[in-house]
């Protein structure tokens, strides 16, 4: 992509730009991925030429059977703002939902070191503090993004995006004089064409993808074929699955000429018309954004504005100036392309991490990173019974994003603030409570709930957004560490078959007097010498050392779980360390 370009003059600047400063980012993904390509079947791998693509076609590697099914989202997501981390108990409303197909989305576009590094493996690798993406409560669509020809998804990504139901695309791509060469080949008639587009829509099939990014960087002598290709693309997938995406990077013009146009306009609406979506390049302005409105008309969200977060050239300049960007982007109601967030790990030094392990690092600027743009992102509801230590699918000793696990609703703030460059300028950052933070251990992180600085009054911190159907009997755990040795009560929000809400208060402590009426239940824990209690024990044993569990068995008329609290009894805080709530 040409995160790296500036905005051009002509086209002799254009092709130096193309030529050099391009050349130089593929060399180095190149260094990272050419060492050697093994067997499809052994690891997952980039589709280097026609060749390869046929042949993964007629013989598809054995771990595409273990590729799951994307799992279906609600419909209804909550708008974040800064202030809907806690609320006080008297004054606590339900938050409305909204219909997700009328706002705009969020795609992260994974570009971390070329792809394809300890990520291709089919199994856990014995090898920590790598980079993981985590936050898919809060995105809708997940690009893997490589330079090298077709682009498939590793198999934990895709069975990361689709546990929580975020569609995954891979990308095609095409540059410099070899992409002029291998375009001149496919492009050549219309049957080559068509051929060609269906073996992309095989690929899809075939590892269950959601569709792809179209990125055609280098110059083109028949564009005719090239939009056709992008019409009949988007019709093939969608005949296999309908709610696939063909998404064009703003890249090629309607005349052939490689020239990124920063906006929607009549040199690239060709492509737009023909697909899903359109991914912006980066070095936008406001106004290229409004010229893009009216191009678009009613298909306004389907623009994908893009930022740089390594911030070559965008606006705002990226990094934790990022906000800038997303708070233009949003007032304008378009959907944001968020380009390499992997940023936040690749980009720490030596220097920077003080007596930080680069775990505990890239933790806390990966959390720093995705506060600093809460209000400008959505929240879809967790659907299904879950358990949970918060593992992110990476810890000092292991990657293994086969096995991450569900996160709290809300994205914990960094724990050393100081450590964020200009902190106290990122007005996202500063002004966002910090009741939700971030605890970072070995096998990865937890959460510090705390009511510091927050006065006396009884607050209710939002962990759990969710829409879970719910009837008879279920299982509620947590495990906390002693210390601090706060006192907490769960408050589970629940909507009855009849519209009425009901509220369900979990007491860590045991009460001789429960409420029990139309609004209200409170149940008691389970004795800690309990069958239940024991089997948690031997299912944590790796993180109970000075912790406890407390559960809880109760049982619910058919009803929708709709949040997740706890409420501060005694103390000032209280470190969350795992969570579960399923059937019983």
């Amino acid at each position: 992509m040409s995160s790296t370009t500036e905005p051009f003059i002509n086209d002799e600047d254009n092709e130096q730009l193309y030529s050099v400063e391009k050349r130089q980012k593929l060399d180095i993904s190149e260094n990272m991925n050419d060492v050697s390509i093994p067997s499809y079947s052994t690891e997952c791998c980039p589709v280097k030429s026609l060749e390869d693509l046929y042949t993964v076609i007629s013989n598809p590697p054995h771990w595409a059977n273990q590729i799951v099914q994307r799992s279906t989202r609600k419909t209804t997501v909550l708008q974040n703002v800064l202030s809907d981390c806690h609320s006080k108990e008297t004054d606590f409303l339900c938050k409305p939902r909204l219909d997700a197909s009328l706002i705009p989305k969020t795609l992260v576009c994974h570009d971390y070191k070329g792809g394809y590094l300890e990520d291709r493996h089919l199994t856990e690798v014995s090898k920590g503090s790598l980079y993981s993406f985590y936050n898919w409560s809060h995105v809708d669509i997940f690009v893997y993004f490589s330079h090298h020809f077709v682009t498939i998804p590793p198999l934990c990504w895709i069975n990361a995006a689709h546990r929580n139901g975020v569609k995954i695309l891979g990308t095609l791509i095409t540059e410099f004089k070899e992409g002029e060469k291998i375009c001149n080949e496919i492009f050549r008639d219309i049957p080559m064409m068509q051929n060609f587009a269906r073996h992309l829509a095989k690929i899809v099939e075939i590892f269950k993808l959601d569709g792809w990014l179209l990125n055609i960087e280098n110059p083109m002598q028949n564009t005719v074929i090239l939009k056709n290709f992008v019409g009949y693309l988007t019709e093939c997938i969608h005949q296999a699955n309908n709610e696939a995406l063909v998404i064009w990077y703003d890249s090629v013009t309607e005349d052939g000429k490689l020239k990124w146009q920063n906006e929607l306009n009549e040199k690239n609406v060709c492509f737009f018309e023909q697909c899903d979506g359109i991914f912006l390049n980066y070095v936008w302005t406001e106004e290229n954004l409004k010229n893009s409105i009216k191009i678009a008309g009613q298909r306004s969200m389907d623009i994908f504005v893009g930022i740089d977060i390594f911030g070559r050239n965008t606006f705002g300049g990226g990094q934790f100036n990022t906000y800038k960007a997303a708070e233009v982007i949003r007032r304008h109601s378009l959907s944001m392309a968020i380009f390499a967030p992997g940023w936040t790990h690749e980009s720490i030094v030596e220097s920077e991490k003080g007596n930080l392990s680069l775990m505990e690092q890239f933790l806390n600027k990966d959390s720093a990173f995705w506060n600093s743009l809460w209000p400008y992102l959505y929240t879809y509801p967790v659907t299904n019974f879950f358990e949970t230590f918060f593992f992110r699918g990476v810890d000092v000793n292991r990657f293994n994003l086969f096995n991450q696990q569900q996160q709290l609703s809300k994205i914990v703030h960094p724990k050393y603030s100081y450590l964020i460059p200009k902190y106290s300028e990122i007005p996202t950052l500063e002004r966002k409570c910090h009741c939700l933070r971030l605890e970072y251990r070995e096998n990865g992180a937890s959460c510090l709930i705390n009511k510091l600085g927050l006065g006396s009054d009884t607050l209710i911190h939002k962990l759990f957004i969710c829409d879970i159907s719910a009837d008879g009997r279920l299982l509620v755990y947590v495990v906390k560490k002693n210390d601090p040795p706060g006192i907490m009560k769960l408050r589970i929000l629940t909507c009855l078959s009849n519209g009425s809400h009901h509220v369900i208060y979990l007491n860590e402590n045991m009460k001789s007097s429960l409420i029990l009426n139309s609004s209200i239940s409170e149940i008691n824990p389970q004795l800690h010498e309990s069958d239940v209690v024991t089997s948690l024990k031997e299912q944590y044993s790796d993180i109970i050392d000075n912790s406890n569990i407390t559960a809880y068995m109760f049982y619910v008329k058919p009803c929708h779980i709709l949040e997740i609290g706890a409420i501060l009894v005694e103390g000032d805080a209280v470190c969350l360390e795992a969570f579960g709530i399923k059937t019983a």
